[in-house]
């Protein structure tokens, strides 16, 4: 079973994500801020975190930034309402470690396939 991370300060969104993903047959742990997801990678494998980018405390931009220098095997997904060609521009270097880039609300059917491209990747 995959460990997929959802980063997401919005309860709502970390809810749904996890409902849909455990129904997937994913382990889901939920952080509601950067620092909280960060200090969960700490302490257990994931192989996949999907990230906002727009949250209080930490950013998605600084987390994603700490999560390719410190745990350079975890794939990253950004589910954000707000991607903007400077988000864009900010990730080129980590295109090795992000795996796509999705706008709110998402397509359940293409992030399910987006994280089978994830589980390839990581055997």
């Amino acid at each position: 079973m995959k460990n997929i991370m959802i980063v997401d300060d919005d309860m709502n969104i970390r809810t749904s994500l996890s409902r849909e993903l455990r129904f997937h047959k994913y382990n889901v742990i939920p952080a509601e801020t950067g620092l909280m997801a960060l200090n969960k990678l700490e302490s257990q494998y994931i192989d996949t975190v999907i990230v906002d980018i727009r949250m209080p405390v930490m950013n998605g931009l600084e987390f994603i930034t700490r999560v390719v220098k410190e745990h350079p095997h975890t794939k990253i997904i950004i589910l954000s309402g707000t991607v903007t060609k400077e988000v864009l521009s900010f990730i080129q270097p980590f295109r090795a470690n992000i795996i796509d880039v999705m706008a709110k609300p998402w397509d359940s059917d293409k992030l399910l396939d987006i994280l089978k491209v994830c589980e390839e990747i990581n055997l």
